[in-house]
């Protein structure tokens, strides 16, 4: 949206195709790109998991319309090599594309190509004449002063409106105690970019934190208040509140606005008790975080900058202020053992009492645990490349790219071993710190000589087990089940009921 509130600045007519948002059928693509004959097309990969998809794209366009010429932007343009050789791409831009696309455009519509002129243009990636890769060094990215609101009216041309602002308010996210206000609709809404951050498993495509100005902000919400009735706002910011004193502020306007508000990527070392409170005084119901890891060592090498009681304190006193959240993992990055998958466990364990989400709960229905993945672009794969569990030629990488394309973050299938460790023992730690802090919610909620019948513990996971069969159905996403992973689910399962049976205080069934 922000790439064509920049083409249209310039006077271009710019097309919106919202494929992620309809699941256009292969003939449906076929037929728009056939029918428009675009000079240009813009393909917004937002991450390296639609690989398969963009150059399934890319080769479309170009069957039909041969002189198009194809630009791929986002996340994804970290490869930008592999999709030049490998894919029907013309260009890549590097970065916050929004001065980049109004400097390349003047460029492209010269016949024929003007290399030397593309050598000028900033924040490009392509193929010379010689098909020698070329990337021109980053581009002007916009200020926090020039980062536009989005003109929904984009979106509400096209029918996909309802995906951004929605009448269907959660309950659970937003805390509720009863129904939501009627008719009002929920919003996401982006308050900062970039990230104060350099994690070692997330994307370091560019430098900066830019948090946009308070007023600015303000505005769009009142105008999504008073167009579109917004009652509950999502923050989607990479890193909310590393600017303590702008947030403060931003805090206040909107307990002014009378909205109800959560926030995602919150840095635990960012917030203090009072901080909390003045969020949740001023309507903010949910502080989530990216608490990673309960192990020293783990929080090293993923480079978070913050330590075990920066995370310990967060949430207690996101508890204590009464606000929710919920725990995310990640594991298997490199130097992860079972000392620091025990480390994460006894973490959990001390920390079950804070985490309001979990009261009268099991906790393993709410949280999230996934296995570290190696995406482009960041630290991690280039370690996995260099200790070559990936491949260090343009081949192996793509052969990469194509097997990580359209997964879910979940699934264990594209996980790549950093460990060092046999596969299957890495592939048990998820469920060994299910298991082990369900068993301790257990015995903590119930009474250290309470007893759960195999029969209960077994009708829970299979219960567990089916809702997400079911909203993998439900998605239409549901895996691939190979002949091998068929096989080890049992062993899992049996692993899972011989280790772990004195910590559940397991009793025989009648």
């Amino acid at each position: 949206m922000a790439i064509i509130q920049s083409l249209r600045k310039m006077g271009e007519n710019a097309e919106f195709f919202n494929i992620d948002y309809f699941r256009y059928s292969h003939k449906q693509v076929e037929a728009y790109f056939k029918q428009h004959q675009f000079d240009i097309v813009g393909i917004s990969a937002v991450v390296s998991t639609a690989y398969v998809y963009t150059k399934y794209l890319s080769k479309l366009i170009h069957s039909v319309s041969p002189d198009t010429v194809i630009v791929v932007g986002g996340n994804l343009a970290t490869s930008a090599e592999i999709l030049l050789r490998k894919c029907e791409v013309d260009l890549c831009v590097i970065g916050d594309g929004e001065f980049i696309i109004q400097d390349l455009i003047p460029v492209l519509y010269e016949k024929p190509l003007n290399y030397d002129r593309l050598r000028e243009t900033k924040g490009i990636a392509f193929l010379d004449e010689q098909r020698r890769f070329v990337f021109t060094g980053y581009g002007r990215k916009p200020s926090a002063e020039e980062i536009e609101s989005p003109d929904y009216g984009i979106l509400e041309a096209d029918g996909s409106l309802p995906h951004f602002i929605s009448a269907e308010v959660s309950e659970r996210v937003f805390g509720l105690r009863g129904e939501a206000e009627p008719g009002k609709t929920v919003a996401t809404v982006t308050m900062a970019k970039g990230c104060v951050a350099r994690c070692t498993f997330c994307h370091r495509f560019e430098k900066g934190f830019r948090v946009r100005p308070v007023d600015k902000t303000i505005e769009h919400l009142r105008h999504l208040m008073t167009q579109y009735n917004v009652g509950y706002v999502q923050a989607a910011d990479e890193n909310f509140g590393a600017d303590r004193k702008v947030t403060w502020e931003l805090a206040s306007r909107l307990g002014e606005l009378g909205l109800k508000w959560i926030v995602c990527g919150v840095r635990v070392r960012t917030v203090s008790k009072e901080i909390l409170q003045h969020w949740k005084d001023n309507g903010c119901v949910a502080a989530i975080y990216g608490i990673e890891s309960g192990s020293p060592k783990m929080l090293k090498i993923m480079e978070k900058n913050a330590t075990l009681e920066d995370n310990i304190n967060a949430l207690k006193w996101t508890y204590e202020t009464g606000l929710d959240t919920i725990i995310q993992l990640v594991i298997g990055m490199p130097g992860e053992n079972d000392d620091t998958i025990r480390e994460t466990i006894e973490f959990l364990k001390e920390l079950s009492p804070y985490i309001r989400e979990w009261e009268g709960k099991v906790p393993s229905g709410s949280i999230s645990i996934n296995y570290a993945q190696a995406l482009p672009g960041t630290p991690l794969y280039e370690y996995a490349r260099q200790h070559g569990l990936i491949g260090r030629n343009i081949d192996d990488e793509e052969q990469y790219l194509i097997r990580i394309s359209d997964t879910d973050a979940y699934a264990t299938d594209h996980f790549v071993n950093l460990t060092g460790l046999p596969l299957l023992k890495v592939l048990t730690w998820r469920l060994q710190i299910l298991v082990y802090l369900d068993a301790h919610h257990y015995r903590t909620q119930y009474g250290r000589e309470a007893g759960l019948s195999l029969l209960q513990v077994a009708s829970y996971y299979i219960k567990a087990a089916g809702y997400r069969l079911y909203g993998l159905v439900k998605k239409r996403t549901l895996p691939h089940w190979g002949g091998r992973t068929r096989k080890l689910m049992p062993l899992f399962a049996t692993q899972v009921i011989s280790i772990f049976s004195p910590e559940l205080n397991l009793r025989p069934c009648c």
